[in-house]
């Protein structure tokens, strides 16, 4: 009788613990979204995002996110469509971005620091757009990593060969460094093994979240770890019928230069294409069409007078004067909206974009060297160029400051600030107190 009561108690204990608190299969665990800084250094602060789980004690892969502006809840954002197919714990940084010198070091103790706190295993996948894309790539030349999403971006072949992971680049047609990728498609520089590349119409800036969410499922999915289960049939065979509806969308679209490089990366991959090759059929059937040698024909003409056109500006902006600017840009925009041909607009949206960049750059470089002139200049063209720029405005802030006319330059930097500036350390590195706390404040 004894023995009866002390295996009854033991059942019912069993079942009791069994359905009791988080951390026990079976136990929805909600998700959470916060932000979180280092204890090894509380300035290194960053955005998490952990999907909902049935099991808090379920380790899942790691995703950090490099915004080149350090726009960590932005970024973060993007990819969440991507977590809700396949599970990971988002980390989007707010302190790496463009120009931090120390970032190798910073990635390196955030991912230590969400190893501590989080529920994440070993595997590490890093992405980045822009110079993020840039600083990805750099500290997966040193640290292992399960694969990069590089975006608006790319690197030389010596550089991704190197890298001992997968590699997607997502890269905008119509994006100034679009020359970066274009070098891979025209055999000037062998693709490397382990590189994957889709093509979007992005401009200069993150893609879309489904282009995202199909690019990180191709790393997950392609993925081989003892740490996690294998994909099963049917998650393998809904993300292969989804590329397979993209290519024929593409296809009936005219767009055979986005068909044809997915169709290659799917075909590039054994799990995605297995014994059937439907993917090598695929790929093998189009890029050998008329369309697509027609299409990749007709991109060279347009880069090869891009690249022509390119030194010229850099000389035209020292030399011209902004109306000789404004007539130009007003061309080109006439351009961008009359032009028929997709390739040849892109082209011009590029050209945009480049002058973009070096307003940017010539505008930083006057900035450090102090040349009021010289700055003035760059911002009546950008001016022209990006109205509803904040840099415009911050760079217009420094000759005001420089004459000591320090209300005109809080006006101006309160601008920057409306329009979407977002990195005050630079605004109190770069201005007095008796600046930027009256420009911050409201």
């Amino acid at each position: 009788m004894n023995r009866l009561f002390f295996l009854l108690t033991t059942l019912f204990l069993g079942v009791l613990l069994s359905c009791n608190g988080a951390g026990k299969p079976g136990v929805t665990v909600a998700a959470v979204e916060k932000t979180d800084s280092c204890r090894a250094d509380a300035k290194n602060s960053y955005e998490v995002y952990i999907p909902k789980r049935t099991d808090a004690d379920w380790k899942l892969p790691l995703l950090v996110i490099l915004d080149s502006h350090g726009s960590g809840k932005f970024a973060l954002d993007k990819f969440k469509q991507a977590v809700n197919r396949f599970p990971v714990v988002l980390v989007a940084s707010n302190l790496v971005k463009n120009g931090f010198a120390g970032y190798d070091a910073a990635i390196l103790t955030l991912i230590n620091d969400v190893r501590q706190k989080y529920p994440v295993g070993e595997m590490v996948f890093l992405t980045g757009f822009s110079g993020g894309a840039r600083m990805a790539l750099g500290y997966a030349q040193a640290h292992a990593v399960n694969g990069l999403i590089l975006c608006g971006a790319l690197a030389g072949s010596d550089q991704i060969s190197a890298l001992r992971c997968p590699v997607i680049s997502i890269s905008g047609m119509d994006d100034f460094n679009f020359m970066e990728t274009a070098q891979y498609l025209f055999q000037q520089q062998p693709m490397p093994g382990n590189l994957n590349i889709e093509l979007t119409n992005a401009s200069h800036d993150w893609p879309d979240s489904m282009m995202l969410a199909n690019a990180f499922g191709f790393l997950r999915l392609s993925c081989k770890s003892d740490e996690l289960a294998a994909p099963s049939p049917l998650q393998l065979d809904a993300y292969c019928r989804a590329q397979q509806t993209r290519i024929s969308t593409l296809q009936k679209q005219g767009d055979y230069l986005k068909a044809t490089l997915i169709a290659r990366n799917m075909a590039s991959i054994e799990v995605f294409d297995g014994e059937g090759k439907i993917f090598t059929s695929t790929y093998n059937s189009l890029k050998t069409s008329r369309e697509y040698t027609s299409a990749l024909e007709q991109l060279g003409k347009c880069l090869n007078k891009e690249i022509s056109l390119r030194q010229p500006y850099i000389d035209a902006f020292m030399k011209r004067d902004s109306t000789w600017w404004k007539n130009e840009i007003k061309t080109n925009d006439t351009k961008i909206k009359s032009e028929p041909d997709v390739y040849t607009r892109d082209m011009y949206r590029r050209i945009k974009g480049f002058w973009g960049i070096a307003c940017y750059s010539l505008g930083n470089q006057a900035v450090q060297q102090r040349n009021a002139d010289a700055l003035t200049r760059i911002v009546a063209i950008y001016h022209a160029l990006e109205p509803d720029n904040s840099y415009v405005y911050y760079f217009a802030a420094f000759p005001y400051y420089w004459q000591g006319n320090n209300v005109a330059a809080i006006a101006s930097l309160k601008r920057a600030l409306k329009l979407g500036f977002t990195d005050v350390n630079q605004l109190k590195k770069d201005f007095p107190e008796t600046v930027w706390s009256k420009a911050l404040a409201n």
